[in-house]
């Protein structure tokens, strides 16, 4: 083989074994693999108004637990989505919760500029200790775990939402 088509393989490899390697590694950072139905831990945050809220009192709605933070920039790029997701199937059966860590004064202050429409939480401890619960053990964000009407997670993805996987995923849950 001549050695400039040696070069050519050599680089179509290696490309090849890049996008590859990004792929996975894509895939792996966005928790795009669905867990098997594990019941969801007793976890219990304190919302802005410092009532309880607990992952039980949801059963029988499709939740979305959304761990986000101000200062996030991709969990404020998907705020958008979550909030049109609850407006668009909150009476359908769906329902988000968002615990922030963060600081109550930033996150009353954003969730007002943003119109949140789900109920959310800030206290950083409890919020990390609930996400390392919840699988979530480099504490990275944002961070989301669906949860089915009987209270059981069945996906967990790590980074930014996309919509139309959001959608679909919530369209396909609501109907079983």
């Amino acid at each position: 083989m001549r050695p400039s088509t040696r070069k050519a393989v050599v680089i179509v490899v290696l490309a090849l074994a890049g996008a590859l390697g990004g792929l996975w590694t894509s895939h792996v950072m966005r928790g795009d693999a669905t867990t098997s139905a594990t019941p969801a831990p007793e976890i219990t945050l304190t919302d802005l108004n410092g009532k309880p809220v607990s992952l039980t009192q949801y059963r029988g709605k499709l939740l979305l637990v959304n761990f986000w933070a101000t200062w996030c920039a991709p969990c404020l790029k998907e705020i958008p989505l979550i909030i049109n997701a609850q407006k668009r199937y909150g009476a359908q059966g769906f329902q988000v919760i968002g615990p922030a860590l963060d600081d109550v004064k930033d996150v009353q202050a954003l969730a007002a500029k943003l119109g949140i429409n789900y109920p959310i939480m800030a206290d950083f401890a409890s919020a990390d200790a609930a996400m390392a619960t919840l699988g979530n053990k480099q504490g990275a964000l944002p961070f989301s775990v669906f949860v089915d009407q009987k209270g059981n997670i069945f996906k967990t993805v790590l980074g930014g939402l996309r919509e139309d996987d959001l959608n679909s995923l919530i369209e396909a849950h609501l109907s079983k």
